[in-house]
C-alpha cells in the first residue's frame, strides 16, 4: 500500500505530457509488490514490462486499452475496475459473442492473457491446447495428454481442441454437439470410418432408438481417445458398456458390412424381406442378425449352417443376460437344443410387438407358443416334465377363459413364469418358489394372499414345511377352476374334497406332527359332511367355518374357530347359535368331561347292539333250522324225482366250496379296507392265509373243471346230461312263453325238458367263467412264465378281465342261481336237490312237464315190454333205482301220474299204438 501512495506523490509533481508515455504507467506498475485494495481484497496491480513490450500490443499505449478514466487522479477511480477494457472496440468478435465461453461470461484474457498477447501462430506453436488444459482440468481432461490426438498434435495441429470445439479459436461450441454434428466433425479427419459406420446398424436404428443408439464419443470417449491400434481387446474396451458379451470379434469400422441385395444373390428373400417390413426390425439388414455371417462370407459359402447363428444380444443386451440366467438359458449353455431361445418364442423374422394380437407373445396366443414345446407329448418324454399338456390345461382354466374374453389383465404363463428370467421353482429367484409364489398371485389376488400370508398355512410354509400348501396346491397350477360361476358350491366342494380332505385325512402327516388326523371323519360322519355329499347347497363346507385363506389354529385368537369366536361363526347360518350348539359341531370333544360321557354312549350302544342284534339272529335261526327240518321232513315223505347222481352232488359241493372260497378271499383282496376283509384278518386270515386258500382254491376248481369234462364224454350219464344241455331254438320259444306266462299274456304255461332255458344259460356261462378264470388266473399266478411271445398288455388286461369275471360270476350266482334254489317262493329255504339230489314229483312236473312225459311214456313201453330192460334210457333207470330205494314200485307211481289226467292217458296211449303199430 505504501509503494501505491509513493506513485501517487510522484505522479502528482509530474507533469502531463509525461503521464501520456508508457513508460511513465510502468514507473509504477512494474513494481511487483504494486498492490491495491478491491472488494475488500489486496490485488497485485504489477504489470511485466517486458511480457507487455513483447507482445502484439507492444505499440500500443496503455491509454489506448484502458480508456474513460483521469490519469491525474491517483488513485485512478478508486474502487473502480480501470484495467477491464472492451477488445471489440478493435476485433470482430461476433463468433465470440455466440461461444460457450460467452455464455459462461469468460473475458479475453482468460485465453489470451492480459499484456502479453501473442499471435495466433505463435499461439499454437507454443502449445494452444496447454491454454484450453489451464482451465479444463480434472480426468476428462487431463486424458488428453495421453490421447491419439496428444500425440498427433505434436506433429499437426488438426488435432487440436479446436478441431473438435468450434470452426475458429472464437466460435467454441459446448462439447455435447449432436450426432449428426459429431458425424461432419470426425468426418474431417476420419473419412473412410465415418463412412462405413453411416451403414452400421447404429446409424440406421438411430431414427427409432434416438439418443440411445451409440455415437462417436460414446464408443471412443471425447479426450481420452485411444489409437485403435493399442486396444487389445477391442470389443471389451468399446462394446462392453452397452454389451456385456463379446460379440465383435473383427474391427468394428472394418468394413463387412453386408447389404440384404448381396443376400438375395443366392437367397429367396422376398418372403422375409416381407416378414421384416411388417416386425418390429424394419430396418435391419440381413448382416445385422446374422454378423457371423457377415465377417465369414467364405466360410458360410461351404457351409450354410453358419446363417442360423443370431444374435439378438446385440441389441438386447439386458435380456439376453436375463434369458441366459433363466432355465431356458441354463439348458441352452448344457447343449439342450430344444431349450427356448429368441426365435422360439419370437419367431424369426416376423417378430412383432407383444401387443399386436398376431405377434407369439401377445396375451392372447402366449399359451400356444409355451405349448408348442411344453404340450409335445415327445417334448415331455425325452424331458421327463412334470406337467402334462400345461397349455391346453391353462386354456381351460378361468385365466384362460379370460384371455378368451378378451381380458388382458387376465394371467398368463409370463404373468407366474416370467418373461425372460424364468427359472426352476426350486430356485430362489423363481416366480413360482413356494416363498414367492404368493407375491407372485398377489399380482392380482392383493387381498387373498394377504389373508393367505396371515395364515397358518403361510407360517410352516415360511417355516420350511413342505407339506405346507401354498396357492397352487390348493387352486391347482394350470388347472385353475372358476369358483364364483355357475354352480358355486359344487365348485367349492370339488376343491374341499381335492384339497382340505387330501391333506387331512390321511394319517402320515398327522403321525408325522403329532396330530389325531381324524378331522375329515368326523367332518364327514357330521350333518354337514352328509348333507354336503348329498348336494345340498346350505350344508357348510371346511371354508364356511374356518374361512378361506386367513385359516388359524383354533388356540389364536383370531382364528374363527376360537372358543371365543365359534358362536359368531355357527351364527352365520344359524342366527340363534348358542355357545353349547357351537362348542358341539367341532372335530374334536370340548373337555375330557364331554369325552368321558361320549366314550361311554359309545360303549353301551355297541354292547346294546351286539346283544339285541345278536338276539334277533339267534332266534330267526332257531326258526330257519326249524322250517328247514320241517321242509325236509315233509319232502322225504313225498315221491321224489331223481336230479342228481351222488357223483354229480360231489361236483357240486366241490364247485360251491371253491366258488365261495374263491370269492371271499379274491374280494378281500381287491377291498382290504372292508369291514368284512378286516374282520376276516381279525379272525387270522392273513395275506399268506388268504392267498394258500384262493389258489388252493382255484386248483380244485380246475381240477373239478377237468373231471367234469371227462366226466360228460365217458360215462352214458355225463352224455345223457350233455345232450339234454344243448341249447336249441325251443329254448327262445320256450323263454318267449314263460315271460308271456309271467306277465299275464298268456295263461299257458311253458312244458319244459329235463332243463329249461335257464339251467342251459347257467351251466354254459358256468363253463366259460370258468375256463376264462382259469386262464387268467395261471397268468396272474405265474406272470414271469408269460414269454416276449405274448403282447404287452396280457398280465394287466389279465388282472381286468380276472377282476370283472369275477363280479359277473359272483353276481349271476347269487342273482340267478340262488333265486331259483333259495329266493323263489316256491323254493323257500331251498331246493334240498343239492343234498339228496331229487326233487318231489309233484315240483318236478311242474316245472319239466315235457321230460317227465318222455321218462312216463318209457317206463309205460317197459312194463309193456316194448323196451326190454338193457335197452332203458340212463335217467329211466336212474328213475327206476330211485324209487326201488324208496320203497316204491315205479310202475304204479307213474301210471298214477298218468290216471290223473285224461289228456295224459290218451297222449300215452296214442305213442303206444304209434310204437306198437
Amino acid at each position: 500500500m505504501k509503494n501505491f501512495i509513493f506513485c501517487f506523490l510522484f505522479l502528482l509533481i509530474t507533469s502531463p505530457s509525461v503521464f501520456s508515455q508508457n513508460e511513465v504507467c510502468m514507473d509504477c506498475h512494474s513494481d511487483n509488490e504494486l498492490t491495491m485494495e478491491r472488494a475488500g481484497k489486496e490485488i497485485s496491480i504489477f504489470v511485466n514490462s517486458d511480457h507487455y513490450y513483447a507482445s502484439i500490443h507492444a505499440d500500443m499505449e496503455c491509454i489506448d486499452c484502458h480508456e474513460d478514466f483521469d490519469a491525474e487522479e491517483l488513485p485512478h477511480r478508486e474502487g473502480e475496475q480501470i484495467y477491464k477494457v472492451d477488445c471489440s472496440s478493435c476485433h470482430e468478435v461476433d463468433d465470440y459473442v455466440e461461444s460457450v465461453h460467452a455464455k459462461q461470461k469468460l473475458e479475453c484474457f482468460g485465453c489470451h492473457t492480459r499484456h502479453n498477447i501473442k499471435e495466433a501462430s505463435e499461439l499454437y506453436s507454443a502449445g494452444a491446447n496447454q491454454i484450453c488444459l489451464s482451465c479444463h482440468k480434472g480426468n476428462e481432461f487431463d486424458g488428453y495428454n495421453t490421447s491419439t490426438h496428444a500425440d498427433v498434435y505434436a506433429t499437426d495441429t488438426k488435432a487440436s481442441c479446436l478441431a473438435c470445439h468450434g470452426e475458429s479459436a472464437h466460435a467454441v461450441e459446448a462439447a455435447k454437439f449432436s450426432f449428426g454434428r459429431q458425424l461432419s466433425t470426425c468426418n474431417s479427419c476420419h473419412k473412410d470410418v465415418v463412412e462405413s459406420f453411416r451403414n452400421d446398424i447404429h446409424q440406421r436404428l438411430k431414427s427409432k432408438v434416438g439418443n440411445n443408439a451409440p455415437d462417436c464419443i460414446q464408443c471412443h470417449t471425447s479426450h481420452q481417445v485411444k489409437r485403435v491400434s493399442t486396444v487389445v481387446n477391442k470389443s471389451e474396451y468399446y462394446c462392453s458398456s452397452c454389451h456385456v458379451e463379446e460379440k465383435q470379434a473383427d474391427d468394428y469400422h472394418s468394413g463387412n458390412f453386408v447389404s440384404s441385395e448381396t443376400c438375395a444373390d443366392c437367397h429367396d428373400t422376398e418372403a422375409m424381406t416381407n416378414d421384416l417390413a411388417k416386425s418390429v426390425h424394419p430396418e435391419l439388414a440381413c448382416s445385422d442378425c446374422h454378423s457371423l455371417v457377415a465377417n465369414n462370407l467364405t466360410a458360410h459359402e461351404q457351409d450354410p449352417e453358419f446363417a442360423t447363428v443370431t444374435n439378438c444380444s446385440t441389441c438386447h443386451t439386458e435380456v439376453a443376460e436375463e434369458h441366459q440366467n433363466s432355465i431356458h438359458g441354463e439348458a441352452l449353455l448344457q447343449g439342450i437344443e430344444e431349450a427356448a431361445n429368441c426365435a422360439s418364442c419370437h419367431g424369426s423374422h416376423n417378430i412383432l410387438s407383444a401387443g399386436d394380437q398376431n405377434s407369439t407373445v401377445h396375451s392372447s396366443n402366449v399359451s400356444g407358443t409355451c405349448g408348442s414345446c411344453h404340450d409335445d407329448p415327445e417334448f415331455a418324454k425325452k424331458f421327463d416334465m412334470s406337467a402334462s399338456l400345461p397349455g391346453s390345461m391353462y386354456e381351460k382354466s378361468v385365466h384362460g377363459k379370460f384371455v378368451d374374453n378378451e381380458n388382458r389383465s387376465a394371467a398368463t404363463c409370463v404373468s407366474c413364469h416370467g418373461i425372460h428370467n424364468i427359472k426352476s421353482r426350486l430356485h430362489a429367484e423363481s416366480k413360482i418358489n413356494i416363498l414367492n409364489l404368493p407375491e407372485t398371485c398377489a399380482q392380482c389376488h392383493e387381498s387373498e394372499v394377504y389373508e393367505y400370508q396371515n395364515s397358518v398355512h403361510w407360517f410352516r410354509a415360511r417355516r420350511g414345511v413342505r407339506e405346507a400348501p401354498s396357492c397352487n396346491d390348493c387352486h391347482n397350477e394350470h388347472s385353475i377352476a372358476e369358483i364364483t360361476n355357475g354352480d358355486q358350491f359344487s365348485n367349492r366342494l370339488a376343491i374341499q374334497r381335492n384339497t382340505c380332505e387330501r391333506c387331512h385325512e390321511g394319517t402320515r402327516l398327522a403321525d408325522k406332527f403329532g396330530k389325531t388326523g381324524n378331522q375329515v371323519e368326523e367332518y364327514r360322519d357330521s350333518y354337514h359332511g352328509l348333507a354336503a355329499s348329498r348336494g345340498y347347497k346350505d350344508a357348510a363346507l371346511c371354508v364356511d367355518c374356518h374361512n378361506t385363506h386367513s385359516i388359524l389354529r383354533s388356540s389364536n385368537e383370531d382364528a374363527s374357530t376360537h372358543k371365543d369366536k365359534v358362536t359368531e361363526t355357527c351364527a352365520r347360518c344359524h342366527e340363534n347359535a348358542t355357545v353349547i350348539f357351537s362348542q358341539s359341531y367341532s372335530h374334536q370333544t370340548a373337555s375330557d368331561e364331554a369325552r368321558a360321557v361320549e366314550d361311554f354312549v359309545d360303549v353301551v350302544y355297541f354292547w346294546l347292539i351286539v346283544v339285541i342284534i345278536g338276539g334277533m339272529v339267534i332266534h330267526n335261526l332257531l326258526i330257519f333250522v326249524y322250517e328247514f327240518k320241517k321242509k325236509r321232513s315233509t319232502v322225504k315223505k313225498q315221491t321224489s324225482f331223481p336230479r342228481m347222481t351222488k357223483n354229480e352232488i360231489i361236483q357240486h359241493i366241490l364247485l360251491l366250496s371253491s366258488f365261495i372260497a374263491l370269492a371271499v378271499t379274491g374280494f378281500a383282496l381287491k377291498y382290504t379296507n372292508s369291514f368284512w376283509a378286516e374282520g376276516l384278518l381279525e379272525l387270522g386270515m392273513t395275506e399268506a392265509v388268504r392267498k394258500l386258500i384262493h389258489r388252493v382254491s382255484a386248483v380244485v376248481m380246475m381240477v373239478l373243471g377237468l373231471y367234469h369234462i371227462v366226466y360228460l364224454f365217458v360215462t352214458p350219464r355225463g352224455r345223457n346230461v350233455l345232450k339234454n344241455l344243448m341249447p336249441n331254438l325251443g329254448d327262445i320259444t320256450s323263454l318267449v312263453q314263460n315271460l308271456k306266462y309271467y306277465l299275464g299274456l298268456s295263461k299257458i304255461h311253458p312244458k319244459f325238458g329235463k332243463y329249461d332255458y335257464a339251467e342251459k344259460a347257467e351251466y354254459w356261462a358256468l363253463i366259460w367263467g370258468t375256463l376264462v378264470m382259469g386262464v387268467t388266473g395261471i397268468i396272474l399266478w405265474f406272470p414271469t412264465l408269460v414269454g416276449d411271445w405274448a403282447p404287452v398288455w396280457l398280465i394287466k388286461v389279465a388282472e381286468i378281465i380276472h377282476f370283472y369275471e369275477a363280479v359277473l360270476a359272483t353276481l349271476a350266482i347269487i342273482v340267478w342261481h340262488w333265486f331259483f334254489v333259495m329266493f323263489r317262493p316256491s323254493q323257500y329255504p331251498m331246493s334240498f336237490a343239492w343234498i339228496s339230489g331229487t326233487v318231489p314229483l309233484k315240483e318236478y312236473r311242474e316245472h319239466h312237464e315235457e321230460h317227465f312225459r318222455d321218462v312216463a311214456l318209457e317206463v309205460r313201453k317197459h312194463e309193456l315190454g316194448i323196451i326190454p330192460e338193457d335197452k332203458l334210457s340212463n335217467f329211466v333207470r336212474l328213475f327206476i333205482d330211485n324209487c326201488k330205494k324208496n320203497g316204491d314200485n315205479p310202475f304204479e307211481v307213474i301210471n298214477e301220474e298218468i290216471h290223473k289226467s285224461e289228456e295224459f292217458e290218451k297222449w300215452i296211449e296214442t305213442q303206444i299204438t304209434d310204437a306198437t303199430s
